[in-house]
């Protein structure tokens, strides 16, 4: 298949990278800066738990360069992908499957969630429907990273610290069937773990959980994963967090079981990695506030599922950022 990565960043650089490990996809990147400028001039490197996977693929700034394509891989986070609706239509022919692989909810999220909720933008992450318009939820599918945490090295040069876990799916269960196994079956090939559930919410909402408990904690901290988990009293926090998230993904139809303690009691595994949201934030980008906490906020407004751990976590991470930009 031709497969076009758009963010070939961290996280879309390593996915690259498993991809073009097969042989069996003619692969394009969508990049920018000096990222972009290394890819060109010496391949793309991706440093994994297992050795280095290394990859020479087509790559360029430019949506129209690359032309259209069987399937488009979006890596861009979900609060950047507005600026960005120009560039599909120039990668999308009439068969085009653009998967969406960000954290949070996507803004496809009321597409085919049930009979009784109308399938329109949620504007709180695609203001005005532009990314709506532009792809289209009827072409669209996810892919939730349930673990993949990566980062930029240098210029060109990808690192991560855990296998990675994907799972893929439709808005609707059962669309995009062929090519989703297809896409599975190559990262399953390359040493991924790939999946194919019955409800791609199910492992949205799980992920989103972990995102609402140690994105916005990190940045208000500045911890890492290993000193929040060691921290006195933050399992409470994050537990905290994470109940009230499980219980807006209930109101919305997603039965997702109750095992906090669980998850929080077994630690991430990763102690010094640093969420994305810290690393964003440090870096002077934009964070995903949007995706996995305003949106959040949203839904559960809509179902009148009191939510005030996470209010209070918006306000103070919300405020926090804008202070830093001030400054």
């Amino acid at each position: 298949m031709r497969i076009a990565v758009v963010g070939a960043g961290a996280v879309g650089g390593a996915l690259a990278g498993y991809l073009a490990a097969t042989g069996r996809h003619q692969l394009s990147l969508l990049a920018r800066g000096e990222h972009l400028t290394a890819i060109r001039e010496r391949g793309l490197a991706i440093q994994t738990p297992k050795g280095t996977l290394t990859c020479r693929p087509q790559a360029s700034d430019s949506a129209a360069e690359l032309g259209p394509q069987d399937v488009v891989i979006v890596t861009v986070k979900g609060h950047g992908l507005p600026a960005l609706a120009s560039s599909f239509p120039a990668l999308c022919g009439p068969d085009t499957l653009v998967v969406a692989a960000q954290n949070g909810i996507p803004w496809w999220y009321l597409y085919g969630v049930g009979n009784d909720v109308t399938p329109e933008p949620l504007d709180v992450v695609d203001p005005g429907g532009a990314v709506w318009s532009a792809i289209g939820p009827e072409r669209v599918a996810a892919c939730v990273m349930e673990v993949l945490p990566a980062r930029i090295v240098e210029p060109g040069v990808v690192a991560h610290t855990a296998m990675p876990v994907l799972a893929f799916g439709a808005p609707r269960p059962g669309d995009h069937a062929a090519k989703l196994a297809a896409l599975a079956d190559s990262f399953n090939a390359a040493g991924a773990t790939a999946r194919l559930p019955a409800d791609i919410r199910a492992p949205l909402w799980s992920k989103l959980m972990l995102n609402m408990a140690v994105g916005p904690t990190s940045v208000l901290t500045g911890a890492t994963m290993g000193a929040m988990e060691q921290a006195p009293g933050m399992a409470a926090v994050q537990g905290r967090l994470m109940r009230e998230c499980l219980a807006v993904a209930r109101a919305w139809g997603v039965d997702l079981p109750d095992d906090v303690d669980e998850r929080l009691g077994r630690g991430s595994g990763v102690p010094g990695h640093k969420p994305s949201m810290l690393q964003d934030f440090e870096a002077g980008r934009s964070m995903e506030i949007d995706p996995i906490v305003t949106a959040v906020l949203d839904l559960a407004r809509r179902r009148g599922v009191p939510v005030p751990t996470i209010e209070t976590l918006w306000a103070l991470t919300a405020l926090k950022e804008r202070v830093a930009r001030a400054g």
